[in-house]
């Protein structure tokens, strides 16, 4: 989990509150009255810092919901959204059946986040921690790097089950391979056709646990990467020059390839090393293996039915022989940054 504001510059997050029946508000200085007032007090805080983070309150009670929503505004949260699940008397009296409980709380994230917050992506965080909330997330709010491109143009190039979420996984990056310090150092052509060559190893990142998850097979496309993110021939032909011992006739030949291909060939040597930096980062950045696991694995598979933390614990601690053999080669590419099933 976080515990440096730094690295959610730029970011927002999404949070998502379920109350589960009964009388609400709940009673002054109980559990959940404590944890709505330290959200609150975050949320106030991080508002006057210039970030508005978003809240979704499901709360199944009787009525159309405006009392509770009057009593959330009491609580101070700068920008809320509450949604009554329409509970009968009976089942306020004897609470909802589990199962209902799930369905109807799944559908409306779903729908919520589809409508309002596409690009967010399940995050673990110490603003507010998930033992307490059904869902929480980031998402983009505010660009802090300088790219060589558009971020469309690089959403273009991600797999489908990332182009709303280009934005997000930029400001994330950004923080986690420390870009704008890299740049700084660098001078400014330089540190610019760096930026992209981690773009790009973003990009190919994402494709390949799509081929690791079986979801998809591994399209990226090198190519195609170089031009969108306007990465230029020198800079691929001297990354390469470095990388290889091979001079130019000898990188043909054992790639197989003429001189028209040699921009994605150079390409996809300078992502697989940067692969290892960049998966290292993302883990220190999402709190570990596992939460950017998850958040590899929900973006593919949203998870709403249950709480974030009890999806969570449900996915990676599975007892049937079928599951644990589906997790086997997603698990190893995050956990070592790529593994055979994830090559094109």
């Amino acid at each position: 989990m976080s515990t440096n504001p730094e690295i959610l510059r730029g970011l927002r997050h999404v949070v998502v509150y379920a109350w589960p029946g009964g009388a609400f508000p709940p009673a002054a200085d109980s559990p959940a009255d404590i944890t709505l007032l330290r959200a609150a007090n975050t949320a106030m805080k991080r508002k006057a810092e210039g970030v508005t983070d978003a809240f979704l309150f499901l709360l199944w009670v009787t009525g159309d919901g405006s009392k509770e929503a009057e009593a959330i505004k009491a609580y101070g949260f700068p920008e809320a959204t509450v949604e009554a699940l329409g509970a009968s008397c009976d089942d306020i009296e004897g609470g909802p059946d589990p199962r209902e409980l799930e369905e109807h709380t799944s559908a409306r994230i779903a729908k919520w986040l589809a409508r309002e917050h596409p690009g967010a992506l399940a995050y673990f965080g110490d603003e507010y921690n998930a033992m307490d909330f059904w869902w929480t997330g980031v998402e983009y709010d505010e660009n802090l790097f300088d790219w060589p491109f558009e971020p469309e143009e690089l959403a273009l190039q991600l797999p489908d089950t990332h182009y709303c979420t280009a934005h997000t996984w930029l400001a994330i990056v950004g923080h986690a391979m420390k870009v704008g310090a890299m740049q700084e150092t660098n001078p400014h052509n330089l540190g610019q056709q760096r930026a992209a060559a981690i773009a790009a190893t973003l990009c190919e990142w994402l494709h390949g646990f799509e081929g690791a998850s079986g979801n998809s097979c591994n399209t990226f496309d090198p190519n195609s990467t170089a031009r969108a993110l306007g990465i230029s021939e020198f800079f691929l032909g001297f990354e390469a020059a470095r990388i290889s011992d091979a001079d130019l006739e000898d990188f043909c030949d054992t790639h197989e390839e003429d001189v028209d291909g040699l921009n994605g060939r150079a390409l996809a040597l300078i992502t697989s090393e940067l692969r290892g930096e960049l998966r290292a980062g993302l883990s220190e950045y999402f709190g570990g293996d596992s939460a950017l696991f998850w958040a590899l694995h929900s973006a593919i598979w949203p998870h709403f039915d249950h709480p974030m933390i009890d999806a969570v614990d449900a996915l990676l601690n599975v007892q049937a022989f079928n599951d644990m053999a589906e997790l086997e080669a997603p698990w190893m590419f995050v956990s070592f940054g790529w593994c055979d099933s994830a090559d094109l």
